[in-house]
């Protein structure tokens, strides 16, 4: 399954996420606040979102795992016995109901898609009222630059994921795309982006076929704790970039 005017989904599935037990603090607070008893993860990916809220104690009774690729969905499904999975598109889940879910969560999505602009309508189609959401991604200043090239239809430009549609110039670039008439933010900010010098060890690892690609995101769970400790002590700035999140409420 592949979009039309979006990256293909071979493309999506190369780009391998880690999961731990962190989760941004934005994120926890909200969860804490209004632990949910249904949530749903648009763009579930590897998992990296709706594991660490899961072991945390954090959702009451069903994950809905959505994403355009199976063999993301199939793995999130082995993460949790209350994961329930959906290949689908994020901005289309026919499998979800009109005010069906507590919370709502989609970190680093919406810059991969082809209309960033069909996220929030979802969003607020799928929310209970009073329900929460939560979304992230990333900002991109006039200087940035890292390691990845654009893969078409992406822009053919030095950046931080060769799938990337679209990175915002701004914190309100990033609020406006998501602004809908149903849905009220309570936060939007952003803090510097960092790269954890123990994930570029793995993926030049993987990359040279020391490891194997697909145990790159349940790498850190198999390792002795002081690893994930040493992932979040030794995070370089990403030079130019920052992580963007936004939370609110459904009216």
């Amino acid at each position: 399954m592949a979009s039309s005017s979006g990256p293909s989904v071979q493309d999506l599935e190369h780009s391998r996420y880690f999961l731990t037990e962190w989760m941004p603090p934005l994120l926890r607070q909200t969860a804490e606040r209004s632990p949910p008893r249904a949530l749903a993860d648009l763009g579930a990916g590897d998992g990296g979102t709706l594991w660490p809220l899961d072991h945390a104690g954090l959702v009451g009774e069903t994950i809905y795992a959505v994403d355009i690729s199976a063999e993301h969905v199939a793995l999130c499904e082995r993460l949790s016995p209350k994961v329930h999975g959906i290949v689908s598109d994020v901005a289309h889940v026919e499998e979800l109901g009109d005010a069906s879910v507590d919370a709502v969560v989609s970190s680093q999505v919406i810059e991969h898609l082809p209309d960033d602009r069909v996220l929030a309508p979802e969003i607020a189609r799928v929310l209970k009222p009073g329900g929460w959401f939560y979304v992230s991604s990333v900002i991109r200043g006039p200087h940035a630059f890292w390691m990845y090239k654009g893969k078409p239809p992406a822009p053919e430009r030095w950046q931080l994921d060769p799938t990337h549609m679209r990175e915002y110039e701004s914190e309100q670039q990033f609020r406006e795309v998501l602004t809908h008439p149903a849905l009220d933010f309570d936060v939007v900010r952003s803090s510097q982006l960092k790269a954890p010098l123990t994930d570029l060890v793995f993926r030049v690892a993987a990359l040279s076929r020391v490891l194997k690609r697909e145990r790159l995101p349940e790498l850190y769970l198999n390792l002795p704790q002081w690893v994930a400790g040493a992932r979040r002590a030794t995070g370089i700035p990403i030079p130019g970039y920052r992580w963007v999140e936004a939370a609110g409420r459904k009216r």
